[in-house]
């Protein structure tokens, strides 16, 4: 007969007939499963509610048993909280019988004299069942671990007293309706200054709109924040609303304004005096109703002094200026963003976050982070990706300068091209990583599995995907 099953799935025989036992562990085993036999009501209880490692996958429970019947024993079973797939089975089969195990829990329901094919199609139906089950819950979770990750990424951390401030000014200024204009470093977190002051203000319910003036280039702006009418130049195929127009109601984020034109800067003004808007190509003018956010890591003022930003557009942004303090000003909040990234990390891999002991959060908080928070971030995952204990160590941290270690955690390094992506770059780590992994274990994959923390199959894809190679586990 076909083994249906593959694998080693542990199953529960409750019986208090031996001959049926015995046949049914002798099937059971050829067909590749480990196999536990009782006879008894209570054992039955013991052996499903035990220690979990040893908890079967699958139970086929008697409804006529000595002690307890089998429709009390799966009543307690699933009392106790336990989903295992339970197949009832009964010489005095009913309609009745069957309807009652189904309603109190039951998988399946088999008569007497049992058909053995029948006996591994329904195994391997409600046992396929649960997987599948697993499987949705494990996505479902991750779903919402990923739900709970992108609020994070939209919430400034901090709990120091600079950050302390400057919460508070977002409170009081996000109520109001002036234009708000967030300086700060590059990487400090600017953007979501502008999410937080949007969420804090009447504007909540409407939509938050960006323009990253860094990253339009300058012959399509003007398009990108106001709209155009079809055939107003080359590709403009139809008519299409701008940024401005999308944010009507909500709050329109201008990123990198100190990176615009002066002919930008002019349109851009206009349509803050006007309170309307008229698309490429177009005649009709269009009143709007957005609040402006802007942020720059740029000196404004300098900038004014060279003519290169306008004075008038500058006072017209900063009629509540905010700064995002950098990193170096706030190393007590270090901790919590460490902790923060590391935990983030460890959702999207599906592992355990690892804790840094408190000399590594040490040597971290002295750093000068030029990059500020991003630097940080790229900087935590890094090192998780490549440090191979539970605990990140100090001696795990790379040197402050950048400069290349040949330490066994960081010789990854020296492999990533200079403009390498994060997604590159951290793929790039991980292949060098798991590379070690399974080089200290000897291509043995269960041991490298159960070092990273992964089960086998979800290691076996990761080496595919990266082309690793490993020896065959020992059958």
């Amino acid at each position: 007969m076909a083994g249906l099953m593959t694998g080693r799935a542990r199953i529960l025989v409750c019986d208090d007939e031996p001959g049926i036992r015995k046949t049914l562990s002798q099937i059971l085993t050829d067909e590749g499963y480990d196999v536990d036999a009782v006879g008894l009501g209570q054992d039955a209880l013991t052996r499903a509610l035990g220690e979990e490692g040893l908890r079967p996958e699958a139970i086929l429970l008697d409804v006529w048993l000595p002690d307890l019947d089998g429709l009390t024993v799966l009543d307690r079973l699933r009392a106790a909280g336990l989903e295992t797939p339970v197949v009832m089975i009964s010489g005095h089969g009913t309609v009745d019988t069957a309807v009652q195990a189904v309603k109190r829990g039951a998988d399946d329901f088999l008569e007497k004299p049992l058909s053995l094919e029948r006996v591994l199609l329904t195994l391997d139906k409600v046992l396929e069942r649960r997987r599948l089950e697993r499987e949705r819950d494990a996505l479902r979770n991750e779903l919402l671990s990923r739900t709970g990750e992108d609020a994070a990424k939209e919430t400034l951390l901090g709990a120091g007293s600079a950050m302390a401030r400057l919460f508070d000014e977002i409170e009081r200024a996000g109520a109001s309706e002036a234009r708000v204009l967030i300086t700060g470093e590059s990487g400090v977190g600017k953007e979501l200054a502008a999410r937080a002051l949007h969420r804090a203000s009447p504007r909540s319910a409407g939509p938050f709109i960006e323009v990253n003036g860094a990253a339009i280039p300058e012959e399509l702006i003007e398009s990108e924040l106001f709209g155009h009418m079809k055939g107003s130049f080359t590709g403009a195929v139809e008519d299409r609303k701008g940024k401005w127009e999308q944010a009507d109601g909500g709050t329109l984020f201008l990123d990198e304004i100190g990176d615009m034109s002066p002919r930008t800067q002019a349109k851009i003004l206009r349509a803050i005096q006007d309170g309307r808007i008229t698309r490429v190509g177009g005649t009709k003018t269009l009143a709007t109703d957005v609040r402006i956010v802007a942020a720059t890591n740029r000196d404004l003022p300098a900038m004014i002094r060279a003519g290169t930003f306008r004075e008038d557009l500058y006072f017209r942004l900063a009629v509540v200026p905010l700064r995002v303090p950098a990193l170096s000003e706030r190393p007590e909040d270090i901790p919590l963003l460490v902790t923060h990234f590391a935990e983030s990390l460890a959702r999207r891999r599906g592992r355990r976050p690892k804790a840094f002991e408190p000399e590594a959060l040490e040597v971290l908080a002295k750093r000068r982070w030029p990059g500020n928070v991003r630097e940080l971030q790229n900087l935590v995952e890094r090192v998780l990706l490549m440090s191979s204990g539970p605990v990140v160590r100090a001696a795990d941290l790379p040197p402050e300068d950048g400069s290349a270690s040949r330490t066994a955690s960081h010789t990854a390094s020296d492999e990533i091209p200079a403009h390498a992506t994060l997604a590159e770059a951290r793929e790039a780590f991980e292949k060098r990583y798991l590379a070690r992994v399974l080089a200290e274990t000897k291509g043995n994959v269960s041991r490298a599995a159960e070092r990273l923390g992964l089960d086998r199959t979800t290691l076996h894809r990761k080496m595919k995907a990266l082309g690793l190679d490993g020896e065959k586990d020992p059958s």
